[in-house]
């Protein structure tokens, strides 16, 4: 594979090399399993027939006057399944509540639900007990479903051991650079982990912006207030019942991103503790023959690549960038080969999704900011963890999602598009 002479000459230059093999061997069998995926998500849409369950669509908002009539008005827009739409309104102070009231009073499909302000999971446990068909769709109130999204969702239950399915979340904002940055690392994380980990049933994060799951599931399990991550504390609950959890590539979901730094920071900090939190409450299962492919797949996973490799990444620059001033042989082709491994992952992941090769020009970019920046959210997660200081919901600032079909309208790009 390599001459001598492209050979590491240093101990250093070697564990680089170590290092990248291995990754290269992660991204191969990741690209091989996505694109297998591929294959058996057109297989599950062929077998699967016969009339669509109804589908309970679920939004908790709290404050989201913004992007609460672009989400109302994508779900309604839906096709297929009988359709109910539980609005719950969290305490908000805006009006809310006032606009999604005006939808009800035009569609009988929608409800409208008050509560004082008690957070997300509390909003979504309401919700549940006023389900009415047998599948529920979690939806964020900054979010908007791309048409035929809820019937994707709904043909995975025709199979009983289907308990809840993932759909595609992608990045509609602002066209930043820090919401390209998010909106490539959005489309490798759905179309390459999403469609591996569906492949070897290790699915961790049914995310709110586009779940579905059973209602008698929801109704029994119920969205927990242990952790502030409850998307993917209720999915682990479901996997760890027996459950099947799947992807969907073709069930879209635009959301509205960060637009600045601080937003960002306040996000991935909640996203990761409440990773922490989950892998906390359900370590019993780690490696235990009750933990199924949940405790020797999906728990390890998250644990070895979200947390722990995800976090060292930078490591990995820093050594070959320093190497690269004393060592130009030994840093510069394991440097190369990892780059060109992000692109070609990239380029790969976009093309599954449908989507332009345009981002993979920021792939640079993405790699010397956004990986530091989430290896320092691990690590002041890890620091917060230890010390037990809680990190609680953050409301974010909305500005409104930039759905493709009003960024044409606006004669504007869309990220991604």
């Amino acid at each position: 594979m390599f001459s001598p002479a492209t050979l590491p000459s240093t101990p250093l230059g070697w564990a680089l090399l170590v290092i990248v093999s291995l990754l290269l061997i992660k991204a191969v069998l990741t690209v091989t399993l996505a694109l297998a995926h591929a294959r058996v998500q057109r297989r599950r849409a062929r077998a699967a027939t016969g009339p669509l369950p109804g589908v309970s669509v679920m939004i908790a908002a709290y404050n989201e006057e913004v992007g609460i009539a672009d989400t109302l008005r994508s779900v309604l827009a839906q096709q297929g399944p009988e359709l109910q739409v539980l609005v719950v309104d969290d305490g908000s102070t805006d009006a809310t509540a006032t606009i999604a009231d005006g939808f009800a009073g035009l569609d009988r499909r929608v409800t409208v639900l008050r509560k004082p302000n008690g957070g997300k999971a509390s909003a979504l446990n309401l919700a549940a007990e006023h389900l009415r068909y047998p599948v529920a769709v979690s939806v964020d109130a900054d979010s908007a479903l791309a048409p035929g999204t809820l019937a994707a969702l709904a043909r995975h239950f025709h199979d009983p051991r289907v308990g809840a399915v993932a759909g595609d979340v992608r990045v509609a904002g602002p066209v930043t650079s820090l919401t390209q940055m998010q909106n490539l690392e959005y489309s490798v994380g759905q179309q390459m982990e999403k469609r591996a980990q569906d492949m070897l049933g290790a699915v961790s994060v049914v995310p709110g912006a586009a779940g579905a799951f059973r209602s008698d599931l929801i109704r029994r399990l119920r969205y927990s207030h242990d952790t502030i991550t409850e998307d993917m504390d209720l999915t682990v609950a479901i996997a760890a019942a027996g459950f099947d959890v799947r992807f969907e590539p073709e069930a879209l979901s635009f959301t509205e991103p960060p637009v600045d730094l601080r937003s960002l920071w306040r996000q991935r900090l909640r996203w990761m503790y409440g990773t922490f939190q989950v892998m906390g409450k359900y370590r019993h299962l780690i490696m235990t023959p009750r933990g199924g492919r949940l405790g020797w797949l999906t728990l390890p996973y998250v644990l070895i690549y979200g947390l722990t490799l995800g976090g060292a990444g930078p490591l990995f620059d820093i050594a070959a960038l320093t190497l690269l001033t004393q060592h130009l042989q030994d840093a510069l082709l394991p440097l190369l080969l990892n780059v060109g491994a992000d692109v070609v992952v990239a380029g790969i992941a976009l093309r599954l999704g449908r989507q332009s090769l345009r981002p993979l020009l920021i792939t640079p970019t993405q790699r010397l900011f956004l990986r530091p920046f989430v290896s320092l959210v691990v690590v002041m997660t890890c620091v917060a963890f230890l010390r037990r200081r809680n990190v609680q919901w953050n409301k974010l600032p909305r500005v409104g999602l930039r759905l493709p079909g009003a960024a044409e309208r606006d004669a504007a790009p869309q990220a991604g598009d």
